[in-house]
């Protein structure tokens, strides 16, 4: 449901941009609080959206928003854990399972992100949210009293709205990031994702289910996301190199790459693609600062890097969070200052360096010879996940830093193994 055009307001506590995950979730807990809040989304929902793969510790962020029960009941795909395949250099395959702790349940979910966003904007008109669709938001101006943004509304319109904050959830268009801050690619980091949605794939019946599998090949890697009733997504990361080489159309390069996986040509044997091919590139960037004056950014608008261990939807769901905490904080105090956020930036400046840090390492030969053995130190094995599972991000006790760096170590070790006998070290992570 679209708030109908002639209620809109010219001012608000609160202004979200963005109807994702972070702006929904945001906008939710903003609302619960008391505090008057619009939401503008410049698209129609439901619409198709990559990013299918949740991390177990979302699940607490769905209890605390109170939308829990409505996403079990929308039947999604329980996940259990995950399975890496290596049709590259021959390691085989490795799964590992998700375990319960005091941080979060034992599985998490694989979604379809129309449905399943659609969903937490539609939890957040009901808790009291003025949620526009089909309204894009232009030229954010902040000043010492207000936020103020142009707001588009479908029939063509343009009226100004006021904040007293503003909160940029507008994905990798980062509103903000290039209007107040910057939003900055990561060097050498230029990658693109291709991918598409399967009907009929033959799942491997020696994993589990719902676990994510992720294909490791020459050029890149391929995830394969199984979901409810029977669809599958399949995509490839590729370096943009890789694909200015390659050149020709964006179907073929797809479908060349798929075919590097055995494992996978096998399960796509009586597969029919049901949507289009759909690409996007560049994605690796972050954006400074996260906070400003009366501003802050949460989800893809904050940065995104790799989508290698499936960690956006708990970083956009769990920024969001703690934004939403740091803008209560600042209404009770009256301060609106880029100080009074710094705590949100901060947190999130202490929660993303252990993804970040495994997400580098995947990409080393080493490191794949320890995580993809049939038979790994349990211990060490432990946090890596703590990571996976998204524990990491708020809790990183002091045995999982030890142990992290112990694992760390043992990578190291192995490199120098490699070397000295000749086999490959170099990192695929800058390609």
């Amino acid at each position: 449901m679209t708030a109908p055009a002639m209620s809109m307001s010219n001012t608000y506590d609160v202004v979200v941009i963005g109807g994702g995950p972070a702006g929904a979730t945001a906008a939710t807990l903003l609302a619960q609080h008391g505090l008057h809040v619009a939401l503008f989304e410049r698209a129609q929902f439901p619409r198709f959206h990559v990013g299918e793969s949740l991390l177990p510790a979302v699940l607490p962020i769905f209890d605390r928003l109170g939308c829990h029960e409505a996403i079990r009941a929308a039947g999604f795909l329980v996940k259990p854990g995950g399975s890496f395949y290596d049709d590259y250099e021959g390691r085989g395959r490795s799964t590992f399972m998700f375990q319960r702790n005091a941080v979060h349940p034992a599985f998490a979910y694989n979604v379809l992100r129309a449905p399943f966003d659609d969903l937490l904007l539609q939890h957040a008109t009901s808790a009291g949210v003025a949620v526009y669709r089909q309204h894009s938001v232009r030229h954010p101006r902040i000043t010492s009293e207000y936020a103020t943004v142009e707001v588009q509304t479908p029939q063509g319109t343009t009226q100004t709205v006021q904040a007293r904050v503003l909160v940029d959830a507008s994905g990798r268009s980062a509103l903000l990031g290039g209007a107040v801050g910057k939003r900055a690619p990561l060097p050498d980091l230029g990658k693109v994702a291709i991918f598409a949605h399967f009907q009929g794939m033959q799942r491997d019946p020696e994993v589990p289910d719902g676990n994510i599998r992720i294909h490791l090949v020459q050029d890149g890697w391929i995830w394969w996301i199984p979901l409810a009733d029977g669809m599958d997504s399949v995509g490839c990361v590729l370096h943009a190199n890789v694909v200015k080489e390659r050149g020709g159309s964006v179907d073929t390069l797809f479908e060349s790459v798929l075919a590097t996986s055995p494992r996978l040509t096998a399960g796509l044997a009586q597969a029919q693609r049901v949507t289009p091919v759909h690409t996007t590139a560049n994605f690796s960037y972050r954006v400074l600062p996260v906070v400003g004056d009366r501003y802050l950014a949460i989800g893809d608008a904050a940065g995104f890097v790799d989508p290698i261990f499936s960690s956006g939807v708990f970083i956009a769901m769990r920024s969001a969070e703690l934004a939403a905490a740091a803008v209560v904080q600042a209404f009770r105090r009256q301060d609106f200052r880029a100080k009074a956020f710094q705590p949100y930036a901060t947190s999130l400046q202490r929660g993303f360096p252990p993804f970040l840090a495994l997400m580098r390492r995947f990409y080393e030969p080493a490191f794949l010879d320890l995580f993809l053995t049939p038979d790994p130190t349990r211990h060490l094995y432990q946090a890596v996940l703590w990571v996976l599972s998204g524990a990491a991000f708020d809790q990183q006790p002091f045995w999982f830093q030890c142990r992290l760096k112990m694992f760390f170590a043992a990578i190291r070790l192995r490199q120098a193994i490699r070397w000295t006998t000749g086999l490959p070290t170099a990192s695929r992570w800058l390609w």
